[in-house]
């Protein structure tokens, strides 16, 4: 399949993962599909995906279906399909360790504990592809209960404010595609996030 971009989204398959923090990236590439106006995620063996055009690339929605710790074979498959370089794969997920609402881009680097990054580490051999980071610390949740709140679905205005990161996080993913990683980061990183519900500004 022709794509000049592949774009990943992180999450878990099945209806009551679909508001929970840690299918936070399964929204970013849903808000991404809908921005460039492209067709509904079909499945695709393990994989679901949505072939769509931005600013005259071609890209490639990608939603493993494998569960979150085995997402990296689905990744390497898909890039091995399309042919790109890993600089050409883009993952979007979520991050406890930045706030909820924040978004950061970053160029490359590790998988900072994160299962679903580590698969893919693990499967394409580096870590020097861009990502994603879809904040969803809540200062409420203590660590001891961190595995309840991922895969938990959020409260309303929680999911809205994830909703809010997400989509600006699938727009920072495409203004990477149209003028460059680092003009992107220059502008999407410095955006704060909004104050959660019930803080006073």
């Amino acid at each position: 399949m022709d794509a000049d971009y592949l774009l990943v989204g992180l999450g878990n398959p099945g209806e009551e993962y679909h508001r929970s923090p840690h299918n936070a990236g399964f929204e970013v590439v849903e808000r991404a599909r809908a921005l460039c106006k492209g067709p509904r995620f079909s499945v695709r063996g393990d994989g679901a995906v949505s072939a769509c055009r931005w600013r005259g690339h071609a890209l490639l929605l990608l939603k493993p279906m494998t569960y979150m710790n085995r997402s990296g074979s689905e990744v390497a498959l898909w890039l091995r399909r399309t042919g790109l370089p890993l600089e050409r794969l883009m993952v979007a997920y979520d991050d406890l360790d930045l706030p909820l609402g924040q978004v950061r881009l970053r160029p490359g680097g590790g998988a900072g504990g994160h299962h679903g990054m580590e698969s893919i580490l693990d499967q394409v051999g580096s870590g020097n592809f861009p990502r994603i980071r879809i904040g969803i610390k809540c200062p409420e949740v203590g660590k001891a209960e961190h595995v309840d709140y991922l895969l938990s679905p959020l409260p309303e205005d929680l999911w809205a404010l994830l909703g809010e990161s997400a989509h600006r996080a699938a727009e920072g993913a495409l203004a990477a595609v149209a003028m460059g990683w680092t003009r992107a980061m220059n502008q999407y990183n410095r955006k704060e996030p909004p104050a959660p519900p019930g803080t006073e500004p």
